[in-house]
């Protein structure tokens, strides 16, 4: 519409009702910038968004236009109309299509300045229309003045419409239309109190008056207002002002202006409909406040959930009228409206109070759980003022938990994906969930336990959720917990829409319901109530339910999921939830998820705890340990916790929890790991010390001895440089878990030492198994086609791709909260363990020919041949070996049951003691290596007059024929 200023900027607000609902806004005929002009976004339930719109829809002068702005969208929503013009900003509610009549009547503020004129337009939807404007006044269209009693035809075109300007005021004016139209009336430039003021606002047709009114006054007001009133037939109408009251006489078609006391309300009653506007003529300076129109609604169309918008810069109010005893259940963005200092109407059951808004431009809903009021929102600034009736909510929509900022968070992501076209089976989940719940619970009606059950159990029948990867965990969680606060919310509402039925159950595929209505008793409550599923059951007491009472009735929800924890198993698990000193491995969830919900399904303190009978899925384990965990969602990743919850008894079948809040519950149960002992720490460190002594004396020994330097004393060495390399690091930095980078990278050195070990065994059981094959067909001096090379390359080689291949495939695996080895998660330990197991099996294939062989195929031998003997010598000295290191990690395994202390103190003095056993074997208790200690030690009390080199010309293998081993000759002599 015209205006004084000079410049413009128009825009809609959009609010919805609904969550995904998909908006377009177009401007008819448009002949701006390209042609066309549409945008297309998509509001979420409570979300307003604005689109601006060119400057080139605004309409001047007296003309037929065909400009038309068209909001659509697939859900029900709320439009305001926002005109910010120069020192003149005007807001309207916009009325759906289906709000639209074929009569109304003008009302538009009179004016004393010649700079100002009233102005309304009319407009037409999708098809061509006919309109009679019965002039009341004088008015300037196209080149044409007319005068009160001509009656204008026009003819108008689908999306056209028409502004006619007035010479004097219009009140009263009434157009008659042969189709629905839209009428918006206004005052271009309207000076009384400030400067040039814009006003405009839509109307609402003759069909929509009521007979009641009550006007509430505006917070700032500090000069009388005013009040039009239409009549389109004659009537008698009470007009109230505080105490002081009128009866007036009002013919048809005439418009009465009242005054509207600052701080006094205003009620007004007629018996038949009629038409009352508000218009504020702004205040001057120093509380300078712009002029407005506003409709008021009547008492009749009162509803019950309201949306209003507040104004960005602005003081923003909310204006409410209540029946006197329905005050104290208004909730406003979810929470009770508590500051409001309420005020009686005279001559009503009703009062009025104010609520102040926060300074920013949002949507805000407001509502009653069972009580119509009425809803104005209202704000002021420098020079600037507006007002606005609440959009009411004829349809309440199902309130999920839309409401709380994860799953909006969620939604955002969601529109976001729609908007784009790409596809999410969470988005397509959550729509069609909202959609399906949005529809049932928009009907006035009971609803049954199956409607509730029916939009999930496609979901929780999804085997592919369950195998997802990590990639799809976070979205999996958020549909996890989409769906739990949803069939809480949807259970309790239904329980409370049939409340004939004080308990219902429900048992299907996937989930069992049960419902319990609950009206709370006056006196004190000790009951318990319990609650009961397939196979486990919620004990909630008496006045736990009572307290969480809003209504007359209280509704109780118990569900069990079938399949649920498939989906959301032990990867959802943060181990850093549980306590200290109650880490689990091998853990599994262990029963159903079952929820329990009461009241309206927000969160809440309860004031004594809430027992859940768990089933175990699987019969526990006497090693195992039962945790009772609940499903908690924050900053988009969802994990079970332990807190808040207790085991009060568990045995082989169930398992009773005691939990301080509401939420969804499961069993988690595993072995515990064995508990750090003082005694155990003692003979690590000693041992590990002792061991790493021997391994030194055994190096220095394979190093120094010359005489005994060959392929099997080579093989003694690298095993024991690397089993003194992990047992110092071991000892040194497996606990330094402070850096996460650290610890996994200690981790890997340990992992590649470890298993460097286990290959050096190896290659002595290879070496072993080709030495006495030589044996068997009488080739002493047959040369190994194998290299030395060859050999330092598997030993060292091998261990480091397993290692890398391990990181690669599972980088995660390196370091525990713990100590920085190998992450018992997802198997990763067998990358150690598999190789090794391996490695203990092959060896012991190769020994156990080996001492065939020497049994049975070298029988006829002479058992003096010196090779022989210390050949089967060797084999017996590796069997041990091997028997000691593999006897370690074997012990390890078996910590479980009521031995498993037993096991830990034989897995410690065994592993401390590697070192010390190597070192008996091949040094202490080789006959020669001994002699050339003494020889060693006399030299050193004797010194000899002339200088000796030291060397021990023994081997661990004497031979008194040249065997040949992986193509090195042997330097002993015979």
């Amino acid at each position: 519409m015209a205006d004084f200023g000079n410049s413009s900027q128009f825009e809609v607000q959009i609010t919805g009702y609904f969550a995904f609902t998909s908006v377009s806004v177009s401007i008819s005929n448009y002949t701006g910038d390209g042609g066309r002009f549409e945008e297309k976004i998509m509001v979420n339930q409570g979300e307003m968004v604005w689109v601006s719109l060119p400057e080139s829809v605004g309409i001047k002068g007296t003309t037929k236009f065909s400009n038309v702005v068209l909001v659509k969208a697939d859900k029900d929503i709320s439009v305001v109309s926002v005109s910010n013009k120069h020192v003149s900003p005007e807001t309207t509610v916009l009325y759906p299509v289906s709000s639209l009549g074929n009569e109304h009547y003008i009302v538009t503020p009179s004016t004393v300045s010649l700079d100002s004129y009233p102005e309304f337009s009319v407009v037409t939807y999708q098809e061509p229309n006919s309109v009679e404007v019965h002039v009341k006044g004088k008015l300037h269209y196209l080149t044409q003045i007319y005068s009160t009693g001509t009656k204008l035809e026009i003819k108008l075109r689908a999306f056209q419409g028409i502004q006619l300007q007035g010479i004097a005021d219009l009140s009263g004016t009434r157009i008659v239309s042969e189709k629905p139209v839209a009428v918006l009336v206004g005052q271009v430039c309207f000076f009384d109190n400030t400067k040039c003021n814009h006003v405009f606002e839509q109307l609402l047709p003759v069909c929509s008056w009521g007979t009641t009114y009550i006007i509430p006054p505006l917070p700032w007001q500090k000069v009388d207002e005013i009040v039009y009133i239409t009549a389109s037939r004659n009537t008698t109408m009470l007009y109230q002002v505080g105490e002081q009251a009128e009866t007036v006489t009002l013919a048809g078609g005439s418009v009465l202006q009242r005054p509207v006391k600052p701080s006094i309300p205003v009620y007004i009653s007629a018996n038949v409909g009629i038409q009352v506007v508000f218009y504020s003529v702004g205040a001057a300076l120093p509380n300078s406040s712009h002029a407005f129109l506003m409709n008021v609604p009547d008492v009749a169309s009162y509803c019950r959930m309201y949306s209003i918008h507040a104004q960005q810069g602005f003081e923003n109010f909310a204006l409410m009228v209540a029946n006197t005893s329905e005050t104290g259940a208004i909730i406003l963005d979810n929470q009770p409206v508590r500051d409001v200092v309420w005020n009686r109407v005279s001559g009503t059951e009703f009062i009025w109070g104010m609520h102040t808004l926060a300074p920013a431009i949002r949507s805000h809903a407001v509502e009653h759980p069972s009580s119509p009021f009425a809803l104005l929102s209202v704000g002021t600034a420098a020079m600037d003022s507006y007002g606005i009736p609440g959009s009411c909510r004829k349809n309440i929509p199902f309130k999920s938990l839309t409401e709380t900022p994860q799953i909006k968070e969620q939604m955002e992501m969601c529109k976001d994906v729609f908007l784009q076209g790409s596809t999410s089976e969470f988005c397509s989940f959550m729509k069609s969930t909202l959609v399906n719940l949005d529809t049932m619970y928009a009907q006035d009606r009971a609803v049954s336990l199956q409607e509730v059950a029916g939009p999930f159990g496609s979901f929780l029948n999804d085997s592919t959720l369950s195998a997802g990867g990590n990639e799809s965990k976070r979205e999996v969680a958020s549909a996890v917990t989409f769906l739990l606060q949803s069939v809480e919310l949807a259970a309790l509402s239904a329980a409370l829409r049939s409340p004939e039925m004080k308990t219902q159950n429900l048992t299907t595929e996937s989930m069992a319901i049960e419902t319990l209505l609950v009206v709370p008793a006056a006196g004190p409550c000790d009951e318990v109530f319990r609650l009961t599923g397939p196979e486990e059951t919620m004990d909630i007491h008496c006045d736990t339910v009572t307290r969480a009472a809003t209504e007359d009735s209280v509704a109780v929800a118990f569900i069990s999921y079938s399949t649920l924890d498939s989906i959301i198993d032990k990867r959802f698990l943060n181990e850093g939830d549980l306590m200290a000193d109650e880490k689990l491995r091998n853990f599994h969830l262990n029963s159903r998820v079952v929820s329990g919900a009461i009241g309206d399904g927000r969160p809440m303190n309860i004031s004594k705890p809430v027992n859940f009978t768990l089933r175990h899925r699987q019969a526990k384990k006497e090693e195992e340990e039962a945790h009772c965990v609940h499903w908690k969602f924050i900053a988009g990743k969802g994990t079970w916790a332990e807190d808040g919850c207790t085991v009060l008894h568990t045995n082989s079948t169930h398992t009773i929890c005691s939990c301080d809040h509401l939420s969804s519950f499961a069993l988690l149960m595993g072995h515990t790991e064995v508990e750090e002992s003082y005694p155990l720490t003692i003979i690590t460190y000693m041992g590990l010390t002792l061991s790493m002594l021997c391994l030194l004396l055994a190096i220095l020994t394979f190093l120094l001895c010359r005489s005994i330097r060959n392929i099997s004393t080579s093989l003694h060495l690298q095993l024991c440089l690397c089993l003194f390399l992990a047992n110092l690091l071991f000892l040194t930095a497996v606990t330094r878990t402070g850096s996460q980078v650290v610890c996994a990278v200690i981790a890997g050195f340990l992992h590649y030492l470890f298993l460097a070990c286990f290959t050096w065994m190896f290659l002595e059981g290879l070496h072993l198994f080709l030495t006495v094959r030589n044996l068997k067909v009488m080739n002493y001096t047959r040369a190994n086609r194998f290299k030395k090379r060859f050999m330092y390359l598997f030993g060292y080689g091998s261990p480091a791709l397993i290692v890398a291949i391990s990181a690669a495939l599972n980088s995660d695996g390196y370091g525990t909260p713990q100590y920085c080895w190998l992450n018992l998660e997802r198997g990763f330990i067998w990358s150690f363990l598999g190789p090794v197991c391996a490695i203990i099996l092959i060896n012991l294939s190769f020994f156990l020919v080996t001492l065939w062989i020497l049994r049975d195929k070298l029988s006829s031998l002479n058992e003096d041949v010196s090779t022989l003997k210390d050949t089967r010598l060797l084999t017996f000295k590796a069997i041990a070996q091997l028997f000691i290191l593999g006897c370690t990690w074997s012990l390890g395994l078996f910590q479980v049951g009521s031995a498993k202390m037993v096991m830990a103190y034989l897995f410690t003095i065994v592993n401390s003691l590697q070192g010390a056993f190597i070192f008996l074997v091949h040094c202490l208790l080789n006959r020669q290596v001994r002699e050339e200690y003494r020889r060693w030690i006399k030299s050193t009390r004797k010194p000899s007059p002339t200088t000796q080199n030291f060397s021990l010309s023994v081997s661990a293998v004497t031979t008194s024929t040249k065997m040949v081993s992986w193509g090195e000759p042997s330097t002993s002599s015979p």
